[in-house]
């Protein structure tokens, strides 16, 4: 197989981080485009980071696009469309878009069919790890059209992949949903361990907390606070609107408290215990077929 031109569109940490891996390996072509080489502010620092890792900066995404054989998409989740956008006039048949944007599977999916109408083929990619320390083997999950096309290349290039399906947005959503309890946890840990130490209970509190999450199994802890939210939400609904009023008069921020109330209430209030007679399983997937059920009833 022939070195393919890879082009970035967006030379931020994540595509930095795939080159410096990829060099480590061999040679490989590398172009860039990066919104702010039109920022006469930042230009030539981002140029000088194109520079440092071999990469061509390039004075256009469609000139990108129009030199590339793979496209990737590394922008800001707010800057998916527009990105896609920019390369539409280099767009050719044969090119391959991937876009590995933290994204809404929709947004991806918009995308993709854009550039898929002149002629690309479209591959979603959901990065489920940090790109530091593993560089182009951070785990990737892979979906879309071209996912099947485009496993070669990132055989070739070292990279670390699942192809999910063939259908744009799968990889995304696995990666969204999965988010809920991944940054949900860096939230709750980052206003627990402040909240903590304002109070000065850290020495206390920290201990305490990897007591009760040591040797989890998330499948059965799944089945067993989710029992516990369906049977004492209103109860513990009410206990979390304390914990928010006391982050709150200690001067710091209580957003996890004050979300956690209202969703363990709205729990309640949908009458989930109800729909399982008042004996409610320890079984996660039951109860959430019973939530869906209760939110399709009330809508």
């Amino acid at each position: 197989m022939s070195t393919p031109i890879i082009a970035f569109i967006g030379f931020g940490e994540a595509a930095q981080a795939f080159t410096r891996g990829w060099r480590s390996r061999g040679p490989v072509n590398v172009i860039a485009y990066d919104i702010l080489f039109d920022d006469p502010v930042h230009a030539e620092a981002k140029r000088a980071e194109c520079r440092a890792l071999d990469v061509e900066p390039v004075a256009g995404a469609a000139e990108a696009a129009a030199r590339a054989d793979m496209v990737i998409s590394a922008v800001t989740a707010d800057q998916v469309l527009a990105a896609a956008n920019s390369v539409l006039p280099g767009v050719h048949p044969g090119l391959l878009w991937l876009d590995i944007n933290s994204a809404a599977p929709f947004r991806k999916a918009d995308a993709a069919e854009r550039v898929a109408a002149r002629g690309a083929g479209t591959v979603d990619v959901a990065v489920m790890a940090p790109v530091y320390p593993r560089l182009h083997e951070t785990p990737l999950l892979i979906s879309g059209p071209a996912a099947a096309k485009a496993a070669p290349i990132l055989t070739a290039l070292g990279m670390k992949f699942e192809l999910v399906s063939e259908r744009t947005g799968d990889a995304s959503t696995i990666k969204m949903i999965r988010s809920i309890a991944i940054k949900g946890f860096e939230s709750v840990t980052m206003e627990c361990v402040t909240a903590a130490v304002k109070l000065g209970i850290e020495d206390r509190i920290i201990p305490s907390v990897a007591s009760s999450l040591s040797n989890i199994d998330f499948a059965d802890l799944a089945d067993h606070v989710m029992e516990r939210v369906v049977v004492h939400g209103k109860r513990r609904a009410a206990e979390m609107r304390e914990v928010a009023a006391t982050l709150d008069h200690a001067g710091v921020s209580s957003f996890l408290p004050t979300a956690t109330a209202a969703h363990q209430q709205w729990i309640s209030d949908l009458g989930v215990k109800e729909g399982f007679g008042g004996e409610v399983p320890a079984d996660a997937r039951r109860i959430a077929r019973e939530v869906l059920a209760a939110i399709a009833a009330k809508n």
